[in-house]
């Protein structure tokens, strides 16, 4: 059984799927057999969807994939965070690990990582707004955005990535959690 073929059958919408990947041409279903091995070794539950948007509707979505997968490892290392925030924030006077050690001894470990993960997923719920909005300045005019960059049949490519508010809150539940 092929990849397309596995995916198919392990979605809940495989009639849907058979019928979309029916009518794609031969170049479009290689696209489609390589997009999805990339989004399996990447850690994609269900990455039939990500690689028929991306193949069909030419949005880059293994970019936004590994864009949103970045941020979910961010955000579920709150020792690594607490580490860069001891190392970057010049202005916080007192001492973060020893706050972190008060904090677990009254609500415990436990709480207060997952009060740190929530909370980070709060800041990144702003960063992923932001970044689908872009930086325009008062003509409306961008002056930056998030883009993929790479190589295509016909030379260089970009394409914009938008739209990670849609997938940020539930990501999580695209990931199957590969061990480091």
């Amino acid at each position: 059984m092929n990849i397309i073929n596995k995916y198919i059958a392990e979605s809940e919408s495989n009639q849907y799927y058979k019928s979309k990947i029916d009518k794609l041409t031969e170049e479009q279903r290689n696209k489609l057999e390589i997009l999805l091995q990339k989004l399996e070794d990447s850690g994609a539950k269900k990455p039939l969807s990500w690689a028929l948007s991306e193949t069909t509707e030419n949005i880059p979505q293994f970019a936004r994939f590994l864009f949103l997968k970045g941020l979910a490892d961010i955000v579920s290392d709150v020792e690594e965070n607490m580490g860069l925030a001891d190392d970057v924030d010049e202005n916080y006077e007192g001492n973060i690990f020893d706050v972190s050690n008060k904090l677990k001894g009254t609500i415990g470990e436990l709480e207060l990582n997952n009060f740190l993960i929530s909370y980070a997923k709060g800041i990144m719920w702003q960063v992923a707004n932001l970044i689908d909005n872009g930086n325009y300045n008062e003509k409306g005019e961008p002056m930056w955005s998030l883009k993929e960059i790479g190589k295509s049949e016909d030379g260089n490519s970009e394409r914009f990535i938008s739209g990670l508010h849609e997938n940020l809150n539930n990501f999580e539940e695209e990931l199957i959690k590969l061990s480091k």
